[in-house]
Parts: C-alpha cells; structure tokens; sequence
C-alpha cells in the first residue's frame, strides 16, 4: 500500500481512504501502524478522528493507547472523543478475557502463553487499570451524557461488577433514550442478571429500537422467559424485528417447536426475514449437534 505522507492533511479524503482500507482489512503491519501512530497527531479532525477508530486494532503498540487516552481526556472535538472512547473498549475486553478482574489475577488465567507474552510486554494491567479508572471517572463526572454512555458501553465487559450494574440501571431508569439503549445493550453481556427488565422491554408495544436491543441482549442467556416473550412479538410488522427475533430464539433454542417456527418464516415474504429463518435454521442445527457431541463424549 502506498501511503501518502503526514504533512498532506489537506488529502484529507485520500487519508481517511488509507485509513478505512487498514480498519476494514485489520491489516496492521508496521507500516500501516506507523501510518495510524503518525495521523493521531493531524490537525484536521476528520483524519484524527478515523484515526483514533482505527488505532483500536493496534492500541498495544508502542505510543497508540497513550495518544488515544489523551485524545479521550482533551481533545476539544467531542466527536473524537467520543470515537476514543469506542476503541478504549478494546482494553476493557482484553483485560477482561485476561483474567485482570479475577481474584487470582491475569498471569493465572492464560489461554494462549504466547499471546500473553506478547501483550503483558506493553503492561496491559497498567493499561487496563488506566482505561477503567478513565471510564469510571467519565461516568461519574463528565457533563456530557452521550460522552457518558460511550463510557458506559467500554465498561459494559465488566457487567458483572455491582457498580456497573447499579449504572446500568442508572441509565435505564433516566429517561433518555439514548441512555435506555446503552443499558440495554451493556445487559446483553450478562443477560442472567436482568430477566425481569429483559423481558418487560420484549413486548409488541415497545418502541422497535428498544424492542430489537432487548431481543439482541436475550441472545445469549439460554432463558425459557425471554424465549416465550420473544415468541410473542413473531406477529411483528417490522422485518429487523422479526430478524432479531428468530435469530435469538434459535440460539437459545429453547422454544417449543422452534424447527417448525423457523420453517415457517422461511416462507416469509420479506428476504431480510426468510434469510434470518434460515440462518436461524443452521443456527439451532449446529447448536444441536455440539450438544449432543458432548453429550456423547461425557457419556
């Protein structure tokens, strides 16, 4: 890839081309990590900004995770720091996948050594504890809420922590609806904490873009409670719904004939809702088949 050079921010458009190329293709060697380190510091927004986004997929490497939690702290674009604050999220997951909320601590819970190695070389406890004390201090004193549930949503990895889960339902009960989504959507990580508010936003009367976070954030629990609540909005007029509907319904796979309900959509007249039937379909198949592999293997 031939990169144009950093003073040629006036390109800005054959930058931020360069830039979505790396994001898109998660293609980050030296090079294009060096390309990303060196617009971190443009003075046009628009470039510093796709920057920061993509800096996400290289946040460990030397200098980049120092520039975007400056950019996040100070950058006078609110918009910048708000895209800091989305690829700050990153270190949250890290950190949490490697074991840095346990009580016995990350060095005792490695899936890969090698990948550890790699990364407790840039001092991802350090790290961590830097983004997550950023995140806290934004949520309890930024005074611009949508900067507030952006932070929120990096944290949303630590959903099982009673203070994020007193947010969490912080945000729910405001009024906002921004802030109603960025709780919703943080539920979906540990969905077995909040049935009862899961299932209460999982009616046909609900407003669709509350309604379709709610089904997404049952995806995961393995609920019989959200899989009959998710039943009952199959009579939806909107197709995303009903997408997300069947989507969620196969993966918790706990709906009586859900085979023939899956079918039965497959017919739909809309293609958004026949191609989601029969992801759904493939979906409850495969699912099916891991159960019963383990089952013959524990047997």
């Amino acid at each position: 890839m031939n990169h144009l050079p950093y003073e040629d921010d006036t390109n800005w458009q054959a930058v931020l081309k360069v830039i979505s190329e790396i994001r898109d293709g998660n293609d980050y060697s030296t090079a294009n990590v060096d390309f990303i380190r060196d617009h971190l510091e443009s003075r046009d927004d628009r470039i510093r900004g796709g920057a920061v986004l993509a800096a996400e997929g290289c946040l460990f490497e030397q200098g980049i995770l120092d520039r975007v939690i400056e950019v996040a702290e100070q950058d006078a674009n609110p918009a910048i720091r708000k895209a800091a604050l989305r690829s700050l999220a990153q270190v949250i997951h890290e950190g949490v996948h490697q074991g840095l909320e346990d009580d016995t601590g990350a060095s005792t819970a490695m899936d890969d050594a090698e990948e550890w190695d790699e990364i407790q070389t840039g001092n991802l406890q350090e790290d961590y504890l830097r983004v997550k004390n950023l995140l806290y201090g934004i949520i309890e004193d930024d005074g611009d809420l949508a900067l507030q549930e952006l932070a929120l949503s990096a944290l949303a990895d630590l959903g099982f922590n009673p203070y994020i889960r007193e947010k969490i339902t912080l945000f729910l009960e405001n009024g906002v609806h921004t802030s109603t989504l960025t709780a919703l959507a943080a539920m979906g990580r540990y969905p077995q904490y909040w049935l009862d508010e899961l299932e209460s936003y999982i009616q046909p009367v609900v407003e669709v873009s509350l309604l379709k976070e709610a089904i997404s954030s049952a995806y995961s629990s393995n609920s019989t409670r959200l899989s009959d609540a998710i039943e009952q909005v199959l009579g939806h007029e909107d197709p995303e719904v009903l997408r997300f509907a069947l989507l969620t319904l196969a993966n918790i796979g706990k709906a009586e004939n859900l085979r023939e309900i899956l079918q039965h959509f497959s017919l739909h007249e809309n293609g958004v809702v026949q191609e989601a039937a029969r992801d759904g379909i493939e979906l409850y198949t495969r699912n099916n088949f891991s159960a019963r592999f383990s089952s013959d293997l524990i047997d």
